[in-house]
Formats: C-alpha cells, structure tokens, sequence
C-alpha cells in the first residue's frame, strides 16, 4: 500500500497542478469581460459530445487493454506483442461507422439545437476530431497503465492537456485569434498529447505494435471478444451518463445553462482529484492482485481507499461550499454563475457518496466478475437518462444534478451490496463516522463567522477549516496513509509528528 500511496501521491501533485491551470481556465472562461455563457457552454458540449464519440469508437477495447496486458506481457516477447495493434484497429473500425452515423443524424441536431443553442449547431462538426483523439489517447493510457505510467498519464491529461487549453484562451484573450479560430484549435487539443504519449513509449521501447495475431491473442480469443463486448456497453452508457446533463440543457434550457452546471461541475470534480490518480495507479495492482487471487490486498486496497477519498472530498466540498458566493463575486466571475450553487451542493454530495465508497468498481471492473459492472452501469444509466430529462423540464438547471444524486446513490448501493455479498468484502470502519463528525464540526465552527464577506471572509473561514479539519485527522488517526504525509510536511518545518 504504501507504494500505491507514494506513486498515487507523485500522480495527484500533476493533477493537482492541471487543477490550478483547470481553475484558471475556468476563470477565463466565465469571467464576464472574456467569455460568454452560451461561448463557454460550447466548449463543455463539444467536451462532453467528444467523450461519446470516443465511447461508440472504441468498442471497448480499453478494458482488453487493462484486463489482459499482464497475460500479453508475461507470455510475449515485445516484438511479437500484437495488443495495441489489435486495440488500434478496432477502434478505428469503430471510429468510421461512428462518423458516418454522425453525418446521417446531423439534421436530426440541426432541427434540436437550433432555436436554444444555435452555436453547437454551427460548430458541430468539431466534435468529431475532438472524439478521435480522445479515443487515440484513451488507448495509449490505458496501454500505459500496464507499464506502471499512471504518473506520465496523469502529467498529459490533467496538467499538459489544460496547459495548452490555456494557451488557446488567452490567444483568444489577447485578440490575437478570434472566437471561431479558437473553438477550432480547442477541439485539437487531445492531439498534442496523443503526439507527446506515443513518443514517451517510443523512446522507451515500449510502443509495440505488431499486426501478426500471437498465441495469446489466439488463446484468449473468446474471453477478449467477450469482454470488449460487455466494456463497450459500459462505456457507452457510462458517456451517456456524463453527457446527457450537457445536452439536455442545450436542448431544452440553453447553451448559457451548460456554461453556469459546467462551473458547478468542475468544481465538483476537484473533490475527485485523488480518486482520478489512484486509478491510475490501482488498477494494474488490482489486476495483479485477481491474478495471484490475494484478495488480502485486495481489501486492504478497498478499505484504505475509501477512508483516503472519503477525507479529501470531505475537505475540499466544505472549502467550496464555504465561499462559493464569495468566490465568485471577489473573481468577478459572470453573476449569473451563482446560479448554479445548489447544482454545486448536489453533484459535491454524489462526489461525497462515490470517493467515501472507495474503489469498488475498480475492484469489479478487473475481477472475474466484471460482468457485474456492465449491469450496475446500466441500471444507471436506465435511472439518470430519464431522471435527467425529466427533472429538466420540470426543475430547470438543477434537475440534471438531481438525477444524478438520486441514480448513484443507488448506483454505489448495489455495487456495496454485491462486494459483500459475493466477497465479504466492505469500505467501511469506525473511522468513517469519525471523519463525517469531524468535517461537520469544523464546518459548524466557521458558521459563527458567516457574516464575514470578501477577501478577509474567506481566508478566515478558510483557515480555521483547514485547521480544525487537518488536527481532527491527525490526532484521531483517521487514516493510516495521511497521518506519515502530515508528519513529512512536519518534518520539514523542524517539528516531530506522532508515530
């Protein structure tokens, strides 16, 4: 554990550092002298319609990727390695019948579109590089991940890719593009580090591609066949998921909605940072570890991750909820985005609900019964497509994050449910009530400074949270992995932590 804890740590301090290029970027995009609603709506559309491209193309060939690269690399000399051969011609099969369908549908978009966000519906054909190299990319991490490279996957995703993001707003900013050239250089940004990626493999000789089928590609045959076909499905509706938020709202509400539940979401997400780089690093050790049947680690991993996950994303929501409206009137953010307040308070709680239950899909995902993973995802999927529609149309802006609450909520159950049931296996201890009571007083404690406004409010209330919050967990020894990471920043101001 406590190399997933180091490598997990040189991962999040990338993405840690892409969430601060992220935040810029967001401020860029919804400040009021820069960007419009409507104009930062496109770019979450285009995002989100992007990931669903890439989700219909690859036919599931990620999980191939992530499920058998141990088998491939055990069993196969490098040079008669055929896997990322394999996967790359699939996906690109997939690719075309996608883009062909994308052209038959496109009046279908016209005729939605067009009367609340006639944007999407000048610009629609962007997504369909932007849908490419995601899939490119997607291929090569999950490719990666079997050499152990979640932390150069994690510097391209999170820190590269909103670098060059950057770069593009504040061309635009500067007047130096206008607005149609910089949706245009925006929708090509997964191809730089799709380009930066595959040179990284390269030069380490480790970009096998090989087009001859090996024996382990023979042997496994049915088994790959079978599980890309049930990933493709998860993948898709795991998309749809993502997407359905953004476009219901572009169709039924505005592009200036999505850019107001995109501010919402994004800050959201901050509270899955960890759970984004311990994937990266967990499930190669989870793979591992179904292999050699050690489901001893396999718990440990479950347990630790739960705890871990549960306490940042406890900290970091009640930072954001604490000066949410101050946050946006100091930055001078477009006021129509404190609109999106509870959206933010809703989609925190699901963020809350999925890092507080740990890795569990993970776990599913890539043991024998990963199958299970297909079901679960499509019961989500049957419960959030229709809550989001119709929660949308009665509710407006925060019926999508209602869907949301409710379906994953139900979501996480069953899959808490099947790791008992099947595995005795279960996140949960003592300490998990101790970091719900801690962040809540500490939270409670800096209601008593409510009426404090500005800059002077929010790092007052800032402070004092952070400090109750990091003693609550320190001195109850609430995890087992953040109380040595808090004796080390100790250390180097020349105090002694406790053992």
């Amino acid at each position: 554990m406590s190399e997933i804890r180091k490598r997990s740590i040189k991962a999040a301090i990338w993405i840690y550092v892409g969430f601060l290029i992220g935040a810029a970027n967001t401020y860029f995009l919804t400040h009021k002298a820069w960007f419009s609603p409507d104009q930062n709506g496109l770019t979450r559309v285009i995002i989100e319609t992007g990931q669903l491209i890439f989700a219909f193309s690859t036919l599931g060939t990620t999980s191939f990727l992530l499920k058998f690269f141990p088998y491939y690399k055990d069993n196969l000399d490098a040079r008669k390695n055929d896997m990322l051969a394999l996967a790359l011609s699939i996906a690109t099969l997939g690719f075309l019948i996608c883009t062909g369908f994308i052209f038959l549908i496109e009046p279908i978009i016209v005729r939605k579109f067009s009367e609340k966000s006639i944007l999407f519906v000048d610009y629609f054909q962007l997504i369909i590089p932007m849908g490419f190299f995601i899939m490119l990319y997607h291929i090569l991490e999950a490719y990666s991940y079997g050499f152990g490279k979640g932390v150069i996957t994690s510097l391209l995703k999170e820190t590269v890719l909103r670098f060059f993001t950057a770069i593009v707003i504040l061309l635009k900013i500067f007047n130096f593009i206008d607005f149609h050239t910089f949706i245009i250089l925006f929708s090509f940004q997964y191809l730089v580090i799709v380009l930066l990626l595959a040179f990284h493999l390269k030069r380490n000789n480790q970009l096998w591609i090989n087009f001859r089928i090996s024996r382990v590609t023979r042997k496994f045959r049915k088994k790959i066949i079978a599980i890309m076909g049930f990933t493709f499905i998860v993948v898709v509706v795991s998309m749809l998921r993502q997407s359905i938020d953004g476009l219901v709202l572009a169709s039924k509400q505005d592009l200036g909605k999505v850019g107001i539940f995109g501010l919402a979401a994004y800050m959201s997400s901050v509270l899955q940072v960890p759970f984004r780089s311990m994937i990266a690093i967990t499930i190669p050790i989870l793979s591992r570890s179904w292999k050699d049947k050690n489901l001893v680690e396999i718990e440990r991993i479950y347990k630790r991750s739960s705890i871990n996950l549960l306490s940042f994303s406890l900290f970091a929501f009640f930072l954001i909820w604490l000066n949410f409206n101050d946050g946006i009137q100091l930055l001078g953010i477009n006021a129509e985005y404190l609109e999106g307040k509870t959206v933010f308070l809703l989609l925190g709680i699901v963020a809350i609900i999925e890092m507080g239950t740990g890795v569990n899909g993970q776990i599913i995902s890539t043991s024998t019964m990963w199958s299970f993973e297909l079901w679960t995802s499509l019961l989500l999927t049957c419960l959030i497509i229709p809550l989001s529609y119709y929660l949308t149309v009665k509710y407006g802006l925060v019926g999508p994050a209602l869907a949301n609450l409710v379906s994953f909520s139900v979501y996480n159950a069953v899959r808490l449910y099947f790791l008992w049931k099947k595995y005795r296996m279960q996140p949960f201890s003592i300490k998990t009530i101790e970091v719900l009571l801690i962040a809540a007083f500490s939270y409670l404690t800096c209601l008593l400074f409510k009426e404090l406004h500005g800059l002077t409010g929010i790092l007052l209330k800032s402070f004092l949270f952070i400090s109750l919050f990091l003693a609550g967990i320190y001195v109850r020894n609430v995890s087992a992995d953040i109380r040595p990471i808090i004796n080390n920043l100790l250390l180097r101001v020349g105090i002694k932590g406790k053992e």
